[in-house]
This record gives C-alpha cells, sequence and structure tokens, in this order.
C-alpha cells in the first residue's frame, strides 16, 4: 500500500471513530443511552493528527520502539460475532483476546481470569477485575484500516454504576510508549456487547514504513462495590476494509 492510500484510509477511519460517539446507533448501544461513556479525545487526537501531518510531508517514518518490536499480528478469522445487535462489522479476535492463552496479558492484583466466559462466543474463559484490578493485552499490530474494538462485559453484584476505563497504548513518533483513555464504560448484570469503542491510534501505521503499528489495551475497574467486580470476555477488533 503506497503512502498517500494509507493517509487517504486513515483520514476516513479517523473520520468515522470521532462520529462513533455522536451517531443515533452509537447512543443506542450505550446504557441509559448514555453516548459519554466514549471521551471526546478530539483534542487530543487532532493534535496527534497534525504531528503526523508535519512528519509526512517532510518524508520521514516514525521511530519504532518496544511495542512495535513485541506485537502479535495472530488474529483469530472475520466473523459477524454482533450481528444480533444489529453491528454487521466483519470483526476478528484479538491475539489472546478469549483468555485461551494469558502469556501476552499483564494483570495487577485484583485482576484474574477465570473460568467461564459471555454465552455467545463459546469461549470458556474471562477477566474479573475486582476492586484495584487493572488489565492490559498483549501489544498487537493494527494498520490504517482497524479503528475500533468491542468485547462483551458484564458488572457482578453491582448496581450498573462502575467504569471499565478503557486505554490504549500506543508508540508516539519517537517510539515511546504513550496511553490515551478512550472511554469509560458501564455494563448491565448479564453479559452484554460493550459499545464501539474507537482507539484513534491506528492512524498512526501511516507513519510506519511496514504500514503497521501496535497497540495494546488496558482496562481498569473503577467505582466499585464492596465484592463487586467488572468481567471481560472475546475481544474483538474491526477491520474497517471489511464494511
Amino acid at each position: 500500500m503506497t503512502r498517500a492510500r494509507r493517509v487517504l484510509i486513515m483520514a476516513a477511519c479517523v473520520a468515522t471513530c470521532l462520529g462513533i460517539a455522536a451517531s443515533p446507533a452509537a447512543a443506542d448501544e450505550a446504557s441509559s443511552s448514555d453516548s459519554s461513556q466514549i471521551l471526546d479525545v478530539s483534542k487530543q487526537v487532532s493534535g496527534i493528527q497534525k504531528h503526523l501531518d508535519d512528519l509526512l510531508a517532510h518524508g520521514r517514518w516514525a521511530t519504532a520502539g518496544s511495542l512495535v518490536s513485541s506485537a502479535d499480528c495472530g488474529y483469530g478469522d472475520p466473523e459477524q460475532v454482533f450481528l444480533p445487535w444489529s453491528d454487521d462489522a466483519v470483526y476478528q479476535l484479538a491475539p489472546q483476546g478469549d483468555f485461551s492463552s494469558t502469556s501476552g496479558w499483564t494483570l495487577s492484583k485484583g485482576a484474574a481470569v477465570v473460568a467461564g466466559g459471555d454465552p455467545f462466543t463459546g469461549t470458556g474463559r474471562s477477566l474479573a477485575l475486582g476492586k484495584d484490578g487493572q488489565a492490559a493485552t498483549p501489544a498487537m499490530c493494527v494498520d490504517v484500516s482497524n479503528p475500533t474494538i468491542r468485547f462483551f462485559t458484564r458488572d457482578v453484584g453491582g448496581n450498573g454504576k462502575a467504569n471499565l476505563k478503557v486505554d490504549v497504548l500506543y508508540e508516539d513518533f519517537d517510539g515511546h510508549v504513550k496511553h490515551l483513555t478512550v472511554a469509560k464504560l458501564r455494563a448491565g448484570s448479564d453479559w452484554q456487547p460493550s459499545m464501539i469503542v474507537p482507539f484513534y491510534m491506528n492512524m498512526l501505521a501511516a507513519a510506519s514504513p511496514s504500514g503497521v503499528t501496535a497497540v495494546a489495551f488496558q482496562f481498569k475497574a473503577e467505582g466499585l462495590q464492596k465484592d463487586e467486580s467488572l468481567s471481560i470476555s472475546s475481544v474483538y477488533v474491526d477491520p474497517f476494509n471489511s464494511r
């Protein structure tokens, strides 16, 4: 893929992602129609976009760092896993997204992989986040056509008011790992799909000579009551070029 084509695809993906939270479909998917679960990061994204445009205008590439060098590019087969919820995008299971292996995950105290997962994908394991629980996925390859993630989640023993904070970890143009909080999600007591979560930093693939960059996702439970936990199952990435 030529650099010019990457930039055109990236611009379309960023514009689409920035419009997700404001769209009627996104509002319908949010608990109590609360589309504010997807955070407004347009200022941060615009700043990175400007830096990216300047880099490309001067014929330069970003510097690859440790996140890129350790990234897993192994995705599952494409499938319309969220079609029963009127989402016809074709998703792919993220590396270790079903928790069948957790060698690449980073789990803090209060985070554990447990038996039992969502009833929709056939997975047998899920992630439970208790008090101070935090977990990060393996680093994974993305390109300019991968703008969003989605997964299944539930709130165990709570009242639906706890937040699941979602950060994207990415490399800046000098190869340093940064993070951006993109969502603070709510979950019900039963397994259900999360909102579609745009993570934006796939745009940085346009500044890579290989056309690929790396991201990881960090999940943290916030505002839990006593004996409450938030669960995550089956993490998927949406390939934009399948639309």
